[in-house]
């Protein structure tokens, strides 16, 4: 009998080692209702829109137990087994108007999974760490930042944690390796951190529920915090974000209905950019997909049912979790139309430097900006003098950065070409640059490239090598490059791009 049940455990463990057991997550959006909570209002035009639409949006609401019971099902269909909520919460801001969805649509959202019984999809947290703005949670001082090195600013963002999962029962929890599974979004939204959060989060954690742990995701801006595993996102737009154990996909980005954004579009082509991005993720052999996302409209990153596109991306998921799970087959690779995201122009300024050899910005002469103009950016905040601009420090942190957009008529997604920068500063000083480029293994597929810096690091005067440029408008506020110092301000007298003569 022992000889047999030993030879069941061999046949047993042989299929698990086979059997590609990934777990699949989505990012939930349920911060929706009908007709004025992250609708645009028939009266507001100028107010945020969809790309995409639900197809009956007058029954969409986080207080409706029939939608989340509709998506979850859906999701289900789609063969994910995991939804990963879009959480606000913020402890003692629960009542605040923009942060209420994110309480009281969980109990509704629970009601839903009761329905379902053995069918339920497991809920994870997809912390949105937006939350950690004074402002968002109305804390003081206004637009300051939480401090995740102090004890207080480690409190908060282990009770934002600690508080979700209080309000979820422990057999709705998402578990990887046994862990309750927690994916941060960027680090941006914090004034400072280090390697010890991941270590406190842990502790709180198993002091509040004792014999728990987190199985914590963090997106690659948070560095080493004692994650277990690191997503990134952007996978809707750039590429399929493949880290150790995890892949991250998309079917495809748009948000032009959305005022003020200049943010590049990835074209769907019919599910092909979807269709190829699962076949890098399975070839990537994960532990953990993360699909980016279930039903983000004002993006068009959604894969639920919608007017336009109907069920096709819940079929095409169903579709690609099945390969998964079976190890293939892939089938050929696609040829994708459109390889790199469709990046948006702006003429609407500097159509007198086209043609011209260099573009520049003279804060001391008359004509202070041609071709060549600074971008109002929350995390690159100036002030202007008359013969100079002036880097202003962001609250909490040491680094400050200095925006540039190129005007669109002199260089736009141009081909791999060479550039100088030369920038004049008041003092001497050191400074670096990161520029948008074709280097795709950079940040955000290049649009953070670190360039090449020519002469001495001290000086008045930088120069600096923008190695295949591209210049497609890819980095905060449709800008092309930043500057970027650690300490003092930065006074910038000059700053001259130029084409380098091929020899």
């Amino acid at each position: 009998m022992n000889v047999m049940r030993a030879l069941l455990i061999l046949f047993v463990c042989a299929i698990s080692s086979t059997a590609n057991d990934a777990i699949v997550a989505t990012h939930y959006f349920y911060w929706y209702r009908w007709p004025n909570e992250h609708f645009r209002p028939a009266d507001q035009p100028d107010a945020e829109g969809h790309f995409h639409h639900f197809p009956n949006p007058e029954k969409v609401s986080y207080l409706s137990d029939g939608w989340h019971e509709e998506q979850f099902r859906d999701m289900r269909a789609a063969g994910i087994q995991v939804a990963l909520p879009v959480y606000w919460g913020a402890p003692g801001a629960y009542k605040r108007d923009s942060i209420r969805f994110s309480v009281d649509g969980i109990r509704p959202m629970l009601r839903a999974l009761d329905r379902m019984d053995d069918d339920a999809i497991k809920l994870g947290l997809f912390y949105d760490t937006s939350t950690l703005l004074n402002d968002v949670r109305g804390a003081q001082p206004a637009g300051g930042r939480a401090d995740l090195t102090t004890t207080a600013g480690k409190e908060l963002f282990s009770n934002t944690i600690i508080e979700y999962f209080e309000r979820i029962p422990p057999d709705h929890w998402a578990r990887v390796r046994g862990g309750a599974l927690t994916v941060l979004y960027t680090s941006a939204f914090a004034a400072k951190w280090d390697k010890t959060l991941g270590s406190h989060l842990q502790k709180a954690f198993t002091r509040r529920f004792p014999g728990e742990s987190v199985f914590l995701v963090a997106d690659v801006t948070w560095g080493d915090i004692g994650q277990n595993r690191t997503c990134e996102w952007g996978s809707t737009i750039v590429k399929p974000m493949l880290h150790p154990g995890l892949a991250q996909i998309g079917p495809g980005y748009n948000d032009t209905p959305v005022p003020g954004r200049t943010t590049p579009s990835r074209e769907r082509e019919n599910g092909d950019y979807y269709r190829t991005s699962w076949r890098k993720a399975i070839e990537h052999k994960p532990e953990l997909v993360l699909i980016e996302t279930w039903n983000e409209m004002h993006e068009g990153t959604e894969i639920c049912e919608s007017a336009e596109l109907g069920r096709q991306y819940i079929d095409l998921t169903a579709e690609w979790v099945k390969r998964l799970r079976n190890d293939g087959p892939l089938g050929k690779p696609i040829k994708l139309r459109f390889p790199k995201p469709r990046y948006r122009t702006d003429y609407s300024w500097g159509k007198a430097i086209k043609g011209r050899g260099n573009v520049r910005a003279d804060f001391a002469a008359v004509v202070k900006e041609s071709g060549l103009r600074t971008a109002a950016v929350e995390d690159g905040p100036i002030r202007r003098h008359a013969d100079h601009i002036v880097s202003l420090p962001r609250r909490g942190h040491p680094t400050r950065y200095v925006y540039f957009q190129v005007s669109d008529h002199w260089k736009f997604e141009i081909s791999p070409t060479d550039l100088q920068l030369t920038v004049i500063t008041r003092q001497k000083t050191s400074l670096s640059v990161e520029y948008d480029s074709h280097n795709h293994e950079a940040t955000m597929g290049g649009a953070y490239t670190p360039a090449e810096r020519i002469g001495p690091e001290s000086s008045h005067v930088h120069r600096f090598r923008l190695s295949s440029a591209m210049l497609a408008n890819r980095q905060n506020g449709g800008s092309d490059f930043r500057f970027i110092v650690a300490g003092p301000e930065l006074e910038i007298q000059s700053v001259e791009l130029a084409e380098i003569e091929k020899k």
